[in-house]
């Protein structure tokens, strides 16, 4: 049997960079990070049909991936209307009176002045608005681990080794839960021509 050190030298390689960048992101989830103590509306969604056919795909196998490494997850958010995110990104930025008269338009429920001092999305378009990014949590006897920080690594880490970019790492606002298509803004305006991608 004859040993070819140039096929396994490429594995080799791909295994080491995964494992660097899984310290590298336990790194940054040890990190003291501003974490908000609102409180979160679990809706589970069920099916993933509003999502892009192409990332639908990685989602899926993303949900497989956890399940085999003994994670259960829920996926409770995929596509979002433009009402729906211009609401989420008045949170924050605006007064309630607005926000809450955005959320009502959007089908949400109103929240307290407390709940708008925390801003919740960075972008006014989202990859949520094409069907290119999803939110989930960790859940363990039925029970969301929002706190749960070796989850989100493992969870974080299974997403990134299948191709997609992983919101906890993220400068700034770190969004744990979000996981979307790399390059996600040239899929949809290649998908959405007549819709470019202005903010």
């Amino acid at each position: 049997m004859i040993f070819d050190l140039h096929n396994t030298v490429p594995s080799l390689e791909k295994k080491i960079s995964r494992i660097l960048l899984c310290l590298i992101v336990a790194f940054f989830l040890l990190l003291p990070v501003y974490s908000e103590p609102h409180h979160w509306e679990l809706k589970l969604e069920i099916g993933l049909s509003g999502l892009n056919y192409q990332f639908r795909k990685y989602v899926e196998q993303f949900v497989r991936e956890c399940s085999k490494q003994g994670i259960s997850v829920w996926v409770y958010s995929t596509l979002r209307s433009k009402n729906l995110q211009m609401a989420l990104y008045a949170q924050g930025r605006e007064s309630l009176d607005v926000v809450n008269s955005l959320r009502e338009k959007s089908g949400l429920t109103p929240i307290e002045e407390a709940d708008n001092k925390y801003i919740v999305t960075r972008l006014k378009v989202s990859a949520h608005n094409y069907g290119l990014a999803a939110d989930f949590v960790p859940v363990v006897d039925g029970k969301p681990q929002w706190y749960n920080y070796e989850l989100w690594l493992r969870c974080g880490c299974i997403a990134l080794n299948l191709g997609m970019e992983w919101g906890g790492l993220w400068k700034g606002l770190v969004d744990k839960p979000h996981i979307q298509m790399k390059n996600w803004r040239k899929v949809a305006t290649f998908n959405h021509l007549e819709r470019l991608i202005i903010e």
